[in-house]
């Protein structure tokens, strides 16, 4: 039988672990990814389109209630008892302005969710082939890794035994 000099298996065992906790810290930190894309996702694709949609409505709202405001001013039969509706106009154009503002904004978002989206789809591929080295490639060559030890220990101690 041929011989080694198989002396110190230590580092090997070291490197066992570091492989372990690297598959470990790995998967964690994959997993804390995957967490904030879909936060963000959610964010663009759900979250500020309610917003939006929301304030839309309120401003329409707004809107609607300004304008009410200033034809009832408008409204008196008489010019002289008519009050001064200047500050209801102003009102109405304030409102027009929030409307236009939330509906650019709608048409913003809407757009900005698509890409997001997309840019979020693109990166679950790559998340996936790390995921699979987390979860697969490194506890095999762990268990690999392991599996030699053993047999070095079995050959250090028949080398032993022989001496």
């Amino acid at each position: 039988m041929a011989t080694s000099n198989v002396r110190n298996i230590d580092s090997l065992v070291a490197l066992h672990s570091g492989v372990v906790r690297f598959a470990a810290d790995m998967d964690k930190t994959l997993q804390e990814i995957r967490s904030y894309v879909h936060r963000t996702q959610e964010y663009f694709t759900s979250t500020q389109p309610a917003y939006w949609r929301h304030e839309s409505e309120l401003a329409e709202r707004e809107l609607n209630e300004a304008r009410d405001n200033l034809a009832n001013k408008r409204a008196a039969v008489r010019a002289a008892d008519r009050p001064a509706a200047t500050e209801a106009a102003a009102r109405v154009k304030k409102a027009e302005r929030r409307v236009r503002l939330c509906d650019e904004k709608r048409r913003a978002i809407r757009s900005v969710a698509a890409e997001v989206s997309k840019a979020c789809d693109d990166l679950f591929g790559p998340l996936a082939d790390v995921g699979n080295h987390s979860e697969t490639v490194l506890p095999e060559a762990a268990r690999e890794l392991s599996s030699l030890i053993h047999q070095l220990r079995l050959y250090a101690e028949e080398a032993k035994q022989s001496d």
